[in-house]
């Protein structure tokens, strides 16, 4: 069997900008799954894309399967739309999110979802221009994130903010800076978790649950950017991830909202769910990726849960790709 590992390469737009290391992590995790594809006795073609050759890349694609790592997001998303609609249309198989889940990308969007099919997610409110009134509905502290992009792009220690007008100054600062949508979420202070779900041959199934655990300092509990991949920043890397520890109920409510929230999304094969515990043991979905990361590395939260059930990097790559081979009949 051959399968295809396509993955997006940094746009000249993201070669411009100091988040560059976000977009070079794909690269990296492509040559990984290549190589524990290769335990498998299959023979991975790599094949990277560029934001020049879209169409031409994907069309002269030879392989049973595809396994998508396309990337590409902000300002860049229509990129990664515009490769999600070849990728339909090449007629090859291809694993993880469809075109339809890829648009969720578009957090926005996602959180439309969340709402629309009645899932637990924090208040939120989109800004366009900066000049919308405030929702009067929001509990401070409020933190803001940008609409399209991943990694905790944007992610800094002024989005964590306490009042109205705070607020519109740091809308109006990420709105002018990226050039982008923004929305503002009431920050959930509780326990916080990065939910596996995995799709076997008789449905979906949660693997069990990765908690994030900061160290403790005096900044609030969410990593900014810097944090999360500035090797010089002094709060490098203030939390650990690890095997969550809960009580059978918490996670019976954790199975049940998870696979809840992949089958009323449409996601197949396997995505990650970013949540939050409250202190009232209510269960708040920050956010449903249908197109999570893929790698090997030991602090990751998808191979701590798919090593708690037994499975190694190459294992659960492989419960992927019989994944997608399911709907080929």
């Amino acid at each position: 069997m051959n399968i295809a590992i396509l993955y997006s390469v940094p746009t000249r737009r993201a070669k411009g900008t100091s988040y560059l290391v976000a977009e070079e992590d794909t690269v990296i995790s492509a040559k990984k799954i290549a190589a524990a594809l290769k335990t498998k006795g299959v023979t991975p073609i790599l094949v990277a894309l560029s934001e020049d050759s879209i169409k031409k890349t994907i069309r002269a694609i030879r392989a049973d399967l595809i396994i998508n790592l396309i990337d590409w997001t902000g300002r860049d998303l229509p990129l990664s739309l515009q490769a999600m609609k070849e990728l339909t249309d090449c007629g090859i198989l291809f694993a993880g999110a469809t075109k339809d889940n890829f648009e969720l990308v578009d957090k926005v969007a996602m959180k439309k979802a969340l709402d629309a099919h009645s899932l637990p997610t924090p208040k939120w409110q989109v800004f366009r221009t900066g000049k919308e009134s405030v929702s009067p509905l929001f509990m401070y502290p409020v933190i803001v994130k940008l609409a399209c992009e991943h990694c905790s792009v944007g992610i800094e220690k002024t989005s964590l903010v306490q009042g109205g007008d705070e607020l519109t100054r740091v809308v109006r600062d990420r709105i002018r800076r990226f050039s982008q949508d923004v929305y503002a979420e009431e920050f959930i202070s509780g326990r916080e978790f990065q939910i596996t779900v995995l799709e076997k041959e008789h449905g979906p199934r949660m693997l069990p649950p990765a908690e994030i655990v900061y160290k403790p300092t005096d900044s609030a509990e969410f990593l900014t950017f810097s944090e999360r991949w500035n090797v010089d920043d002094p709060l490098y890397q203030r939390s650990d991830t690890e095997l969550a520890c809960l009580l059978p109920n918490q996670l019976d409510m954790f199975e049940r909202i998870s696979i809840q929230t992949f089958m009323s999304l449409g996601f197949r094969d396997f995505t990650r769910i970013d949540a939050r515990l409250k202190s009232d043991n209510k269960f708040m979905i920050l956010e449903a990726n249908p197109n999570p990361g893929l790698d090997d590395d030991e602090l990751y939260s998808m191979m701590i849960s798919a090593r708690a059930v037994g499975l190694t990097f190459p294992d659960f790559l492989w419960e992927i790709v019989q994944s997608a081979l399911r709907r080929q009949g």
